[in-house]
């Protein structure tokens, strides 16, 4: 069959946060990189309770705790660092509407260092995690082709 893909090949996975990787990879060492990377970090967490993944709460923890350490050791400015940590607070109550409120300050505060396509992927985010638990998300599909 012309123009279809093989029989049982996966769909290709796409990462949600290019642009923000991108943007901290180019940024200069110090604060702004390592602001981006808390970004980077904290929005990987906050998409880990939603689908397709909606890690268990035992896991969500586990990784916040990580997090939170991590953390501690970057030279945020002290308004990202208290905003960081609102959004862990939220992540530790698996709580996805605190942690929408949590990220959108993340993205007011740190918007002097994000650019548009990071702050689109955020705000994307920021958005899945508003809705209700059981309201429809977008989910990343496999496709798997049949033959006719």
């Amino acid at each position: 069959m012309i123009g279809q893909p093989p029989r049982y090949t996966l769909a290709t996975p796409v990462f949600r946060f290019r642009s923000l990787a991108a943007l901290s990879g180019r940024a200069a060492l110090g604060g702004d990189r390592e602001t981006l990377l808390a970004c980077l970090q904290l929005g990987r967490l906050c998409a880990g309770i939603v689908p397709p993944y909606e890690l268990t709460r035992d896991v969500t923890l586990e990784r916040t705790e990580h997090t939170k350490q991590w953390l501690s050791s970057l030279a945020v400015p002290s308004g990202i660092r208290s905003t960081a940590f609102g959004i862990t607070g939220a992540l530790a109550g698996h709580d996805r509407a605190r942690c929408a409120v949590a990220f959108e300050d993340l993205v007011k505060a740190a918007v002097g260092q994000l650019d548009e396509a990071s702050r689109a992927e955020l705000n994307a985010l920021v958005h899945e995690l508003g809705g209700s638990p059981t309201a429809g998300h977008p989910r990343h599909t496999v496709t798997q082709f049949h033959p006719s």
